[in-house]
């Protein structure tokens, strides 16, 4: 259904973005998107609505490539102006705050009232420092990405309106309907922390053993899509997890098997499943106190927080 106020854009990165799109009835007249992954799940839903503003050129380690990123990345924003200056939107989804493109766009005047939608859980907490934050941004600006307020990690509010699920309470998503089959065992959800340099490999591998060895059932692992599987093999290697195949994600391969209880260092999964009571966070096993600070002070967290082996073991045994 058309929206009376005049056409809907949305620009969605991710799965979970299209989820919520299709879950609260949103109907877009134009779908923006930027990686050619998402074109096959946009286009499901959405064909014939979309228009690709392609990327910023990520730098290379050389002087050579890192100018010619910058000088790329300096032609982008305009080009990205030139295609979205036919249309006029009475309003325009974002799901990201902090990203250079998002924030161009939010200058652009044809892109009408701006709503801020959910991204998971980092829309609620800041889990990384804010130094390690504006490090990111300062590289980004010198490689040629849109400067403004690149070293901030959230906008401000109030200019926008802010649709989620756990605070304001005006967004849903579907959760996956509990399975037939269940599985006796612990389904460890994965996080790009190693690839993403927030914990050593070495570190890694000992937080694995360490819930292997306290969890009272099997344990299963479902990589994230970022995950290097080699190195995950690495790490997994004699510490009785199974690695788990993961072509479809998490909500998919949730809808096929029922857990008895599920965790994770730190992830967006963990709220998106919905099966609460029988989920916890586990940053501190992996080093990450802050992390563990920080899920624990979001009064809306619905999943528990341990630190602890002994902690995990009791949590497991309680829900057998």
């Amino acid at each position: 259904m058309a929206d009376p106020a005049g056409p809907v854009a949305a620009l969605p990165r991710s799965r979970l973005h299209l989820q919520f799109l299709l879950d609260n009835a949103a109907d877009p007249d134009v779908v923006l998107f930027r990686d050619e992954a998402m074109r096959g799940p946009l286009e499901r839903h959405f064909a014939g609505r979309l228009l690709y503003l392609g990327r910023e050129t990520l730098p290379g380690r050389s002087l050579a490539t890192f100018t010619a990123a910058r000088r790329a990345n300096r032609g982008y924003y305009p080009a990205v102006a030139a295609l979205l200056a036919p249309y006029r939107f009475a309003r325009t989804i974002l799901f990201l705050e902090g990203e250079p493109l998002e924030r161009f766009l939010q200058t652009l005047p044809g892109l009408g009232a701006i709503e801020l939608w959910e991204d998971g859980l980092s829309h609620y907490v800041d889990l990384t420092s804010n130094r390690w934050y504006a490090a990111r941004g300062l590289v980004q600006a010198a490689a040629g990405f849109y400067p403004r307020h690149i070293t901030r990690r959230r906008i401000d509010r109030s200019t926008v309106t802010v649709r989620d699920r756990f605070e304001r309470r005006n967004l849903v998503l579907r959760t996956p309907a509990e399975p037939t089959t269940a599985r006796d065992e612990l389904l460890l959800i994965g996080s790009p922390l190693v690839e993403d340099r927030i914990v050593g490999e070495a570190r890694f591998r000992t937080a694995l053993a360490e819930i292997a060895a306290a969890s009272p059932c099997p344990v299963r692992y479902l990589p994230h899509p970022r995950e290097d599987i080699a190195r995950l093999e690495r790490s997994l290697a004699g510490t009785a997890i199974t690695l788990e195949p993961n072509p479809e994600g998490l909500i998919a391969h949730a809808a096929h098997y029922r857990y008895t209880a599920y965790a994770a260092a730190v992830s967006t999964g963990l709220i998106d499943l919905g099966r609460y009571e029988r989920s916890l966070f586990l940053p501190g096993l992996f080093g990450l106190k802050r992390m563990a600070r920080v899920l624990r002070g979001w009064s809306a967290n619905p999943v528990a927080v341990a630190d602890n082996g002994i902690a995990l073991k009791h949590f497991i045994e309680t829900r057998a």
